[in-house]
């Protein structure tokens, strides 16, 4: 279902013309250009590394272009500067959040107007109203960031770009660790801004959202303008080919069939996680993969965390291969043979100024070290071979990892728990920012290590994600579980359902994300 059409008729407000960015002889751009009109939601897809980040960053005075101009309302930005926050504000995919900062000061941080004396109380109505639109009524102003998980902290990025009032919004990836009923808030307040003629450029790897929300789609292939069409008129195949350059073959892996009884890799019973999470127990087999789904606060990505030694001692509550394991640190789940891959892959998952070889094996150099010296050959082969299972071009193992895009850094952080040769993995937002052909590779590749046994629980907000990658889903609910089945039991529907209603009956609660993105275009 497409987004209802808007008039672009008229005067551009934002016209980028011929950019171009190279980096160390790579062309990140190649003289692309893009118009937006006034009260347009404009969406910007590509694969990673296509150069839709580095567009984002020229447009927001972040990275300096080569060659080319950018004119927003009549005014020519200044190549390399800062750009006027009332012109041009940019809600990042990567985080801009200051941790030791209240909510408030964050929202507040890098506007204009304050003045030289910051007195913080004439803004704390309307930053109330901010973080309230965007579905964080429980927020409170003076909590410090450090508090907040990370899909609080994105829709704070959200609320502090609608804040600025800016002319332009550009929103890299602002839904990628948000979950369906998030996404639905923050839609409804991107409408509004339409409404008052604020322009956004929306980039996102979620094809439903680009149909459900954009007014017309431009596709990036390698550094290149290849495509700029009305949403209307375009189809899912038609996005994903521009985009891949080649129709795009579908390699479902079709889960394996029911195996023989077996003790458990992993026994879960009673977990019980402070106000969190409650009377949680699972048996998950070896090569089996499950997926953990509930909203934002339920409970659903403590299991995860919990499992990987981040929630505290949950020793008395979890076995595998059937005897009793201590987990109560993250060294003690490493120990047990668990590994996990977290949701903020810049914060957490990898070194973005270290090498990408050393990432992979930073997790086992004790493997590679002969009386204190370091056998370089045979770490680089290690990790030759790990990033061949993952995609990664070997001959760019000595670059640094923040000279990836956002994808394949996950391919990274991947790649360094598998490094471990784990007996269970667990997965925060496996694919957060991962884009369409990427997603497959890193399914097929999972699969295959289940095959060898491996236990994979992963958590996530992404319906197709869990529908096309478990093979069982656990649904939580306010900390409690809804309901355990095969996946093949279970649609979309139900899944929604279970996470925002609990499993009771109450009116339209079991409606698809789709569903509910359309019925709010045409409300």
């Amino acid at each position: 279902m497409h987004a209802q059409g808007h008039d672009l008729a008229g005067a551009s407000l934002l016209s980028a013309r011929d950019l171009k960015k190279n980096y160390d002889g790579v062309k990140a751009l190649s003289g692309v250009s893009l118009e937006l009109a006034p009260g347009e939601i404009h969406a910007l897809c590509g694969e990673n590394g296509a150069g839709k980040s580095t567009f984002i960053k020229i447009l927001g005075g972040l990275v300096t272009p080569d060659e080319g101009s950018v004119t927003v309302d009549g005014v020519t930005l200044r190549p390399g500067a800062r750009t006027d926050p009332t012109l041009i504000s940019i809600v990042h995919q990567e985080l801009a959040i200051v941790p030791t900062l209240s909510v408030l000061d964050n929202i507040l941080l890098g506007g204009v107007g304050q003045g030289e004396l910051y007195r913080r109380g004439r803004y704390r109505d309307a930053v109330r109203a901010h973080l309230d639109s965007v579905g964080l009524e429980h927020v409170k102003l003076d909590a410090r960031a450090s508090q907040l998980s990370l899909a609080e902290c994105q829709l704070i990025e959200i609320a502090r770009g609608v804040s600025r009032r800016a002319k332009v919004l550009l929103l890299d990836e602002p839904t990628a660790t948000l979950s369906d009923a998030e996404i639905v808030r923050v839609f409804d307040v991107a409408r509004r801004l339409r409404d008052q003629g604020t322009a956004m450029i929306f980039v996102s790897h979620r094809l439903d959202e680009v149909f459900a929300l954009t007014d017309r789609v431009t596709v990036f292939r390698n550094g290149q303008h290849v495509m700029t069409e009305r949403t209307a008129d375009l189809s899912t195949a038609d996005v994903v080919k521009a985009m891949i350059g080649r129709d795009l073959v579908h390699r479902h892996v079709t889960p394996p069939p029911p195996r023989a009884p077996m003790t458990p890799r992993v026994s879960i019973t009673d977990l019980h996680v402070g106000d969190r999470l409650k009377n949680l127990s699972i048996d998950v087999a070896p090569g089996e993969i499950v997926a953990v789904v509930g909203q934002l606060g339920s409970g659903a990505e403590t299991v995860v965390e919990a499992l990987a030694g981040l929630r505290g001692d949950i020793s008395d509550a979890v076995r595998l291969d059937g005897a009793d394991v201590a987990i109560g640190s993250v060294r003690s789940a490493l120990r047990a043979g668990i590994a996990y891959v977290a949701e903020d892959r810049a914060g957490k998952g990898v070194f973005l100024d270290a090498p990408i070889e050393m990432n992979i094996t930073s997790s086992v150099m004790a493997r590679f070290s002969r009386a204190g010296i370091m056998q370089r050959t045979a770490e680089h082969e290690a990790a030759k071979t790990l990033a061949g299972q993952f995609a990664i071009d070997p001959k760019r193992l000595p670059n640094e990892v923040s000279t990836l895009s956002g994808g394949n850094q996950q391919k990274v952080s991947l790649a360094k728990a598998v490094a471990l040769d784990p007996r269970v993995l667990l997965l925060n937002e496996p694919t957060r920012g991962v884009d369409i052909g990427a997603r497959s590779e890193i399914y097929a590749t999972l699969r295959k290590m289940a095959a060898q046994g491996i236990a994979i629980i992963f958590y996530s907000t992404d319906l197709e994600e869990i529908l096309e990658f478990a093979d069982t889903v656990l649904t939580i609910f306010r900390g409690r579980v809804v309901r355990c089945k095969p996946r093949h039991e279970l649609d979309g529907d139900m899944i929604l359902h279970d996470i925002v209603a609990g499993g009771v009956e109450t009116g339209h609660a079991h409606s698809t994300f789709r569903s509910q993105t359309r019925d709010s275009a045409h409300a």
